[in-house]
């Protein structure tokens, strides 16, 4: 093609993606009004509203996005969670011998398929039909002119609020005002441990890495599902403590949440109080939905390993904590044993802890939920690296592996330079081995390219101390 100029590309298959290497979104498990069984990106409350509905009194999962979106937060992956006897609201359309010529179904589980209606009218061109859903008054979909039921399919698999299937009858169906689908039902009553594992098990890893919660569930079967989940899938869980100040309480979820993968973890406590959808309200919000959004907020500016507590802790919208504060004493405590704090201090609120679920005695190592982050973020850019070397040939030169080693320690020089690695030098902070000891004879034969990363992460000041001397006025201040 001539130069300077430009070019379009059709394609007939799509190239592959790109791996995921964004570390803010946070992915969400909860109950809906509405929402597909597949788990959903949404980029603001307006996107929820439509795909998953208005606010349920019986979920916390709009409040906690609705948060995290007012603290900073940019993307949220929200997995739905329904019974196990969900279903889906119907309805038939006859053709003109009142046989089936098509059968409608809600896209989604629950009840509010009974305000969804879906009539026929006639097309513009003669042996032609349209499909029409709407809210009872409302036109919220439209097809264009369809000729066949096999059209009408294939027009409904992309509707966002119906499905259709082929009906006994291959005729047309018959023109019919709307008229609303059964009410289905979302089986929330029986819902179970099993059911929230199998929505959390829908936050796949090809997702990308982030922040991963159970809004509001404060059991120690989600605090370990939540946290075996990041391990497997390269993210750390937030985990909601219960809305209490008894430290003991507190204390003993952390050591139960143990059993789980403990470095891929944090747990914070209490809630947190934010104005309410109706003016002169409140309403209590976990702490996951306030952590994930400073998350967010900070990461941009400051790197994932950065902790989003203190002066990067304080919250663009709580008015107040839930519970009665504790003691310095109790909450020095609490640290110690891994409860990280959210205070009231002079009318603002702040995150002010940033452990991860270890305890310091037994992994002293990975005690910062800020090196958790980091590993995260460095395990999820070098897997981007990685893919761009598979199928490269492994030269006897050594040019592939010298292209590898240099690639990764590109990224890791940006960590440093950001002063998330610890050294005096670069040479000090981190290391990439990609020599013999790695890439062995047997391995290279074995079509295999490997790199070894080694890394000083900083750790993060949790107490500062300053001395005050008062010097004699008779006496030189010491350089």
């Amino acid at each position: 093609m001539t130069r300077p100029g430009t070019q379009v590309i059709l394609r007939d298959t799509p190239p592959p993606l790109s791996v995921a290497t964004d570390t803010t979104s946070w992915f969400v498990c909860g109950l809906a009004d509405r929402g597909p069984s597949a788990p959903v990106r949404v980029t603001s409350m307006s996107t929820f509203e439509l795909v998953f509905g208005l606010r349920q009194s019986y979920s916390i999962l709009y409040d906690a996005l609705d948060i995290y979106f007012r603290e900073g937060g940019g993307s949220a992956y929200v997995s739905r969670v329904i019974g196990p006897a969900a279903t889906k609201g119907t309805k038939t359309l006859l053709d003109g011998s009142a046989a089936i010529s098509l059968t409608v179904s809600a896209r989604d589980a629950g009840a509010q398929s009974a305000n969804i209606y879906v009539g026929v009218v006639a097309g513009s061109t003669g042996g032609t039909f349209q499909i029409v859903v709407t809210d009872g008054t409302n036109t919220l979909e439209q097809s264009g002119d369809l000729q066949t039921t096999t059209d009408a399919v294939a027009w409904a698999s992309l509707s966002n609020y119906i499905r259709m299937v082929q009906g006994a009858s291959t005729n047309d169906p018959a023109v019919v005002a709307p008229a609303a689908l059964s009410a289905g039902t979302d089986d929330r009553n029986n819902i179970t441990d099993a059911q929230w594992q199998a929505a959390l098990d829908l936050l796949t890893a090809d997702l990308g890495p982030g922040q991963v919660s159970f809004p509001g569930r404060t059991s120690d079967v989600a605090h370990n599902a939540l946290a075996t989940h990041a391990q497997a899938h390269n993210r750390v869980a937030l985990l909601d403590l219960a809305d209490t100040n008894t430290a003991a309480v507190l204390k003993t979820a952390v050591v139960n949440a143990r059993t789980g993968n403990q470095r891929f973890g944090g747990a914070w406590a209490p809630w947190t109080r934010h104005p309410g959808v109706v003016r002169g309200t409140t309403r209590t919000v976990p702490p996951s939905s306030l952590v994930a959004g400073l998350i967010a907020r900070n990461e941009t500016q400051f790197g994932p390993d950065s902790p989003s507590a203190g002066v990067r802790g304080q919250s663009n919208s709580a008015v107040a904590v839930s519970q009665d504060p504790w003691t310095d004493s109790v909450r020095s405590d609490l640290n110690d044993n891994s409860v990280n704090a959210i205070i009231n201090r002079n009318g603002i609120i702040y995150v002010y802890g940033w452990r991860s679920l270890v305890a310091e005695a037994a992994d002293p190592e990975w005690i910062g939920f800020a090196n958790g982050r980091l590993r995260m973020a460095i395990t999820a850019e070098a897997q981007a690296i990685a893919e761009q070397y598979v199928f490269m040939p492994i030269d006897g030169q050594g040019f592939t592996l010298s292209s590898f080693s240099g690639s990764l320690q590109g990224m890791l020089q940006a960590y440093y330079d950001q002063g998330a690695l610890y050294g005096a030098t670069a040479a000090d902070a981190f290391r990439v081995d990609v020599g013999p000891s790695v890439n062995t004879p047997e391995s290279i034969a074995d079509n295999e390219l490997r790199a070894r990363l080694y890394v000083r992460m900083s750790p993060m000041a949790e107490l500062v101390t300053i001395e005050i001397v008062k010097t004699p006025i008779t006496q030189a201040v010491i350089a």
